[in-house]
């Protein structure tokens, strides 16, 4: 059926077509909302207005910057020039703006969205109040030594970082290597200062090789000190530290083996004999299986004791005696009766076998990596102790530090002392 419409209605319905179509065709608004509730910010961590909610809806794609304008009329950026699509958003405010509090008073905030076509705005007024506006800053920072050795010999085998702030945060320090890869360091944990306080803080760092972990690879770190309080405010600290001859430390008795003879026989059946006043000697060899050099102490293979002796005791040349060194490694024998453990000890190698480092003007002595080393030595029976038989065995002992199992009581000997 054809309807024919009057020339006037024919108008009409053309011109509201028109202008329906001109309607449709108008872009969104590019800011069609914004708004910040409530409008008092008290930043002070007290769980009451520490925060308040920036709302706004885009029409379009757009570019766009949140800031506040003080007395001064300088604009204070929460969000500078970020791309944001269509659609609606919500985000905290806390007060921190450039990694600074707002200090109190009335300011205007801004919502500005921009385009290839306009840049719309959208203001209203926001209060800060009870603001604390002193920055955070870590007022003291230290790291010593610069250089360490983490491989347990008791020479420079770990670092100590200092860091004080000036207000409450929580701090977070760790090595970062070129390769971007973290090291979390452990904060000290005998302190009388609480985590989160005010203060000087003390960061202890030993590559993890005091709890037999690798340390990270040789070369020079970058020391980050974070401080972070409870509104966010941030402050850095950076040094440096560079690790060198890293690595956990391992040896062995070689094959788990000793050999124990006397000066009357070489112990050949269930037991060995030794005369009282006679000598029992031993022989091992020391495998440093690990891949960093092991640091020992004297006294040299072939060292003599008496059976009522101990490595304290004076010994010709050295009449203050070779006390327990923390870090050194050292062959022990022991003995069924014994006062104390592994009275009886010597270096794990001879002048042949070892390196010497002058360190702060002093020697010291190492077995190399992958090395071996014949140890020697003997012990002369001087009385006859309450049990006889009795067993003789050898350890390997990394002093200060522990006996590992498998260096612990090693190849028991059963020795029986005759004599009046």
């Amino acid at each position: 059926m054809i309807q024919i419409f009057p020339t006037g209605l024919r108008f009409w319905i053309g011109a509201g077509f028109a202008l329906a179509l001109l309607v449709a065709c108008q872009p969104a608004p590019l800011l069609r909302a914004a708004s910040v509730t409530p409008d008092l910010l008290t930043p002070n961590a007290d769980g009451h207005n520490d925060v308040v909610v920036i709302r706004y809806a885009l029409g379009r794609n757009a570019t766009v910057s949140i800031y506040f304008l003080g007395a001064d009329g300088a604009p204070r950026y929460f969000r500078r020039e970020q791309p944001r699509p269509q659609g609606e958003y919500e985000v905290l405010f806390n007060g921190v703006v450039e990694n600074q509090l707002l200090p109190d008073g009335r300011y205007t905030w801004v919502v500005e969205a921009r385009d290839e076509r306009e840049t719309a705005r959208i203001t209203g007024t926001l209060t800060v109040s009870g603001s604390n506006p002193q920055p955070l800053q870590i007022t003291g920072f230290s790291v010593s030594p610069p250089e360490i050795t983490p491989n347990r010999d008791g020479l420079s085998d770990r670092a100590t970082i200092n860091v004080c702030v000036n207000r409450p945060a929580q701090l977070t320090v760790y090595l970062e290597g070129a390769d971007g890869v973290r090291y979390p360091v452990p904060r000290k944990e005998v302190q009388r200062r609480k985590p989160g306080e005010a203060g000087c803080h003390v960061f202890d760092y030993d590559a993890g090789v005091d709890r037999g972990q690798e340390p990270p690879p040789d070369g020079t770190y970058t020391v980050y000190a974070v401080a972070e309080d409870a509104l966010g405010l941030r402050d850095v600290a950076t040094g440096t530290l560079t690790i060198r001859e890293g690595g956990v430390p391992r040896a062995e008795i070689l094959n788990g083996q000793v050999e124990f003879r006397s000066d009357i026989s070489s112990g050949t059946g269930d037991y060995i004999p030794v005369s009282l006043g006679g000598f029992l000697y031993f022989t091992l060899t020391v495998h440093n299986y690990g891949s960093v050099p092991i640091r020992t102490s004297g006294p040299p293979p072939g060292t003599c004791y008496d059976l009522d002796q101990t490595f304290n005791a004076p010994q010709p040349g050295r009449p203050e005696g070779w006390a327990e060194e923390s870090g050194a490694w050292r062959v022990g024998i022991d003995f069924d009766t014994s006062l104390r453990n592994y009275p009886f000890r010597w270096a794990v190698g001879g002048p042949e076998d070892l390196e010497t480092r002058i360190i702060d003007g002093r020697p010291y002595y190492y077995l190399p990596a992958g090395r071996t080393a014949l140890v020697t030595g003997c012990i002369r029976i001087t009385y006859t102790p309450p049990r006889n038989p009795l067993y003789f065995w050898a350890g390997l002992i990394h002093e200060d530090v522990e006996i590992a199992p498998l260096n612990n009581r090693v190849d028991p000997h059963r020795v029986l002392i005759e004599g009046p």
